[in-house]
């Protein structure tokens, strides 16, 4: 290869080498990669000379003033989420946006499944409590609290892409009936496949004991859940956000807890990441907390989905260098 062409398959990284070390997914040799954080001083001054960049899904907006003083034609996304990128602008600049679509969709169903039970049965109490000396006081919490199993619960999938199936399809194996929305409509033969039905999003809150998001975070979906939203819902019913924090409207979420409105929720995104003090779902009382199971937007995360994520992302880097059709093409 001579040096010219090593020069033009320069590829920035905005995340270490050392995620692809671990997980066996290192950088094919043909590409020059230079790893640095988002924040790098010299950012600007390498991103003149590369012509492809590489994020992972989540973290601060990437400024369109890195494109406009580069060479940068390719962004390649390490997950789903293209929502650091402004889409508008890259279209307008011929700048592709490609992510990887189903790298992490059992991981992020498994997580799903996990932490609905944990909630439902109020398992989290018990891993403090016991800890602290308190078994018979968590224990009689726990049995009051009433444990939910999920045998028969319907259970509301909002967004049947890969991710929302894959989710669907591991509740339905726990014999649960499920229920689909999506802005755009649901594939009825993938709706067969679990017996899923078919619904408009009002029918689905009104009806479901669970209801899972799985929708990127665009401007049709920005605040899907606010207030007339969550009023719909069932006083009995859980909602999981494993998708996009701007999606739920935080406030109206928080106010539902306190007030009883809804039973439970899994968080695991937020609408400003790391989430902040002022949130207002940090900010419940301690009997409202309890109804939550939190975590740091993680559920797509897992050895197994990391693994695959990088590789295909690599993978689709070669086809932009080799002028080929690209895969997972967003913009």
């Amino acid at each position: 290869m001579t040096s010219v062409e090593i020069k033009s398959e320069q590829i920035i990284c905005l995340r270490p080498e050392s995620d692809f070390i671990e997980f066996n997914a290192i950088a094919p040799s043909r590409f020059k990669v230079t790893y640095l954080k988002p924040d790098d001083p010299d950012l600007l001054s390498h991103a003149k000379k590369a012509r492809a960049l590489i994020i992972p899904a989540v973290g601060p907006k990437i400024p369109n003033e890195l494109f406009e003083k580069s060479s940068i034609k390719m962004v390649q996304v390490t997950g789903a989420g293209i929502d650091r990128i402004d889409a508008k602008f890259c279209e307008n600049n011929q700048i592709s946006v490609c992510n990887v679509q189903g790298g992490s969709a059992f991981a992020v169903a498994e997580y799903c499944l996990g932490a609905v039970i944990t909630l439902s049965r109020h398992l989290h109490l018990g891993n403090e409590g016991v800890q602290q000396g308190d078994y018979s006081s968590v224990r009689s919490t726990m049995l009051n609290k009433k444990m939910v199993s999920l045998q028969e619960q319907h259970v509301g999938i909002i967004g049947f892409g890969s991710i929302g199936r894959e989710t669907a399809r591991l509740f339905h194996l726990m014999g649960c009936h499920i229920s689909c929305f999506d802005v755009f409509s649901p594939n009825p033969v993938e709706a067969k496949k679990i017996k899923a039905k078919i619904s408009d999003l009002e029918s689905l809150l009104g009806q479901c004991d669970i209801i899972s998001l799985h929708v990127p975070l665009t401007e049709k979906t920005k605040n899907l859940l606010s207030e007339n939203e969550i009023k719909l819902m069932k006083p009995t019913s859980l909602l999981i956000n494993a998708a996009r924090g701007g999606v739920v409207n935080e406030l109206a979420l928080a106010n539902a807890l306190e007030e009883g409105r809804v039973r439970g929720a899994v968080i695991d995104v937020y609408s400003q990441e790391p989430a902040t003090s002022n949130n207002p779902l940090l900010n419940l009382s301690k009997g409202a907390r309890e109804r939550v199971f939190y975590t740091p937007h993680i559920a797509g995360i897992t050895k197994q989905s990391w693994a695959d994520l990088f590789k295909k992302s690599w993978d689709n880097l070669e086809l932009f260098f080799d002028e080929s059709p690209l895969n997972y093409k967003q913009i």
